[in-house]
């Protein structure tokens, strides 16, 4: 079970315990971040999970379910970049996305053990915001293009639907 605050909680009691305790410093953001760039072997590599301050505690080389869906949102959308870049002939030399997810895991343990989250926490993952970085020397309608089909066709995105999303796209021009 997880590391909440220094705290190793495995019961229904520690957890809303230390959600009583430590009150809304539990909603914090996770972030996954993919990166491939001209160095990268494979572009379906694995992103990077940075976990909130709440969760520092814990092993880094476990991977707690709710923290795998970051991950698998940012491998698999990350990836559809240079993989449609190569089918579309577009030149890109570096992508970065970061997914940022507000999380808020009261919602579910409303209700137990006496316990009652804020109504606004009933789903857990409040929201989702996408940072895509792309350098390339591309014309900037290309790449636009190519990131609104990766944010409106990607799989894993597709299954997250019903978190409020928003995206940002930053184009970077290779250093010459």
């Amino acid at each position: 079970m997880p590391n909440v605050f220094g705290e190793q909680l495995s019961s229904v009691a520690e957890i809303v315990g230390a959600f009583r305790k430590h009150g809304d410093a539990v909603r914090d953001v996770y972030r996954a971040r993919y990166v491939f760039d001209d160095h990268s072997v494979n572009p379906s590599s694995a992103a990077r999970l940075e976990r909130p301050s709440m969760m520092a505690g814990n092993p880094p080389n476990e991977t707690y379910p709710w923290e795998q869906i970051f991950l698998a949102a940012a491998a698999c959308a990350g990836s559809d970049y240079p993989m449609l870049a190569r089918h579309l002939g577009v030149p890109i030399s570096r992508v970065e996305l970061v997914i940022e997810g507000v999380f808020d895991p009261r919602g579910e343990f409303d209700g137990l053990d006496g316990y009652h989250s804020p109504p606004d926490a009933r789903p857990c993952f409040l929201s989702l915001h996408l940072r895509t970085t792309l350098t390339s020397a591309a014309p900037r309608a290309s790449l636009e293009r190519m990131h609104e089909r990766v944010v409106e066709r990607n799989m894993v995105l597709g299954a997250l639907r019903g978190i409020p999303r928003t995206d940002e796209l930053i184009i970077e021009k290779p250093a010459s």
